[in-house]
């Protein structure tokens, strides 16, 4: 431990005014997005007394930081809460225990109300190994695969493979010329019933019918939120903020879309899902029946064609065993989404483990 580690912590009604500040912009590694700042601030569920940035620092130097998006529990007792959200360490300060007392600094502010989830692997086994948090959920997903994106994803595997990404780039071009001929003769489809959502007292009752058991009841406020105040933007280059913040701020591609199925006009289904670059995830669907699942399967896969999208992503079981079952797809396999939280939050409140959870809960809907 390091013992001349000098801790900062940056209030949420003190984030625009850090973000402002000579310090911030002179950061060669910037510990906060403006984006990120505009979204907490923004949030229906802030807390303004509480930190929401640790800073870390060793002879004036940021060596280490870690954030947290701010939520609050709706089980059968209300209380706040929070996401570790973005964690980062100096590499030359690495394996030294710096992110662990940080840590321990967000767990006591945050009375031990705090959850994790969409770890690296490096930091899920700080995390399971740690004696404040333990499993919480497990939320059992899958990933299917549409059209090749080597490109993409083998980089973030090797440096090898970073190195021939010219070449990976054309291996999809020319693959992906070969696989688009299976939607040559699909027929289109008009999907009358399929309409953007309006955010109204209707699709609120809807919403709420069928998010009961949710840990968190996403509602009207928290949609519109993430839709107002998202964490990525989408734009062609990479700009001095992308060099420096160490989290996705960009991509070439990004946007999230909230869609209903009506019916004589009363609201029978409703998705929320995002695109980025060449991956779609959902991350809320809800419908009064099979009939609905079935409708969004169809929107999805026709969706998948428009947009080229390569790879989708989902933790809703009806929803999984549909796209199997239309098949079209070149592979698919497991992809689990594992939830922790403090100890000392399910000891006080042990009902959250007979909660849901869904796959847009934590920053998975932001990223």
């Amino acid at each position: 431990m390091f013992k001349n580690l000098k801790i900062v912590k940056i209030k949420l009604d003190e984030l625009q005014d850090f973000l402002n500040s000579d310090e911030y912009k002179t950061l060669d590694c910037l510990p906060i997005s403006a984006k990120r700042v505009f979204s907490y601030t923004n949030n229906p569920s802030r807390q303004q007394h509480r930190p929401i940035l640790y800073l870390g620092y060793i002879n004036s130097q940021l060596v280490c930081y870690r954030s947290v998006l701010q939520d609050k529990i709706q089980s059968d007792i209300n209380f706040s809460s929070g996401w570790l959200s973005g964690v980062w360490t100096r590499h030359d300060f690495r394996k030294k225990g710096l992110a662990q007392q940080l840590l321990k600094e967000v767990y006591k502010d945050y009375e031990g109300n705090i959850m994790v989830s969409n770890l690296a692997i490096e930091s899920y086994n700080l995390i399971q190994k740690n004696v404040d948090f333990s499993y919480s959920h497990t939320l059992k997903g899958h990933r299917f695969y549409y059209r090749l994106s080597l490109a993409e994803i083998l980089p973030a595997k090797s440096n090898f493979f970073g190195k021939v990404k010219p070449v990976l780039k054309l291996l999809d071009f020319f693959g992906n010329l070969f696989l688009d001929v299976r939607f040559i003769f699909v027929k289109k489809k008009n999907f009358t019933e399929i309409q953007p959502a309006k955010f109204d007292e209707k699709l609120e009752k809807f919403i709420s019918n069928h998010n009961r058991n949710s840990l968190f009841k996403r509602n009207m406020s928290d949609f519109k939120w993430i839709l107002d105040f998202p964490w990525v933007e989408q734009k062609d280059k990479d700009d001095e903020t992308d060099r420096k913040y160490h989290f996705t701020t960009s991509a070439k591609r990004f946007f999230q879309k909230a869609i209903t199925i009506k019916s004589d006009g009363e609201i029978k289904g409703f998705l929320f899902y995002s695109v980025k670059n060449a991956e779609m995830k959902i991350h809320y669907i809800f419908g009064d029946s099979e009939k609905e699942t079935e409708k969004f399967a169809e929107f999805i896969l026709n969706e998948i064609r428009k947009e080229k999208i390569s790879y989708l992503v989902m933790t809703d079981d009806k929803l999984i065993q549909t796209l199997k079952r239309k098949g079209s797809f070149l592979y698919s396999k497991i992809w689990n989404k594992v939830v922790f939280a403090g100890k000392k939050m399910i000891e006080n409140h042990p009902e959250i483990m007979t909660k849901e959870i869904y796959m847009g809960d934590g920053d998975t809907i932001f990223t």
